[in-house]
């Protein structure tokens, strides 16, 4: 799929769900609703930042705590650094599911 169509629907589905609490850590955008959307209640990987990945997750993992929500991480094509799903599953993060999103071109 084309880079900036898939940047556009990322950046149009991020502001459909837009939470009431929300704030950036070092390109990473932390989101906090009490709803069922993850999307809505997750981190988006959105830029690669400068602090290490690890670094961050101890960072995020606080907020959330304070927050009282788990942590999750929406990993998509687009999230950053680069393989960032795959550092995810060598700290021992599971997948928990997939979504799809369906565009008519």
């Amino acid at each position: 799929m084309d880079q900036s169509l898939l940047a556009r629907i990322e950046d149009a589905s991020l502001h459909a769900s837009a939470p009431p609490e929300q704030r950036w850590l070092d390109g990473w955008l932390l989101r906090f609703s009490p709803g069922k959307a993850k999307r809505a209640r997750s981190i988006q990987a959105v830029a690669p930042g400068r602090l290490p990945i690890d670094t961050k997750l101890a960072l995020a993992a606080e907020v959330y705590r304070e927050a009282a929500l788990p942590m999750l991480v929406r990993v998509t094509p687009l999230s950053a650094p680069a393989g960032l799903d795959a550092h995810l599953a060598a700290l021992g993060w599971e997948a928990i599911e997939d979504t799809l999103v369906l565009v008519h071109t």
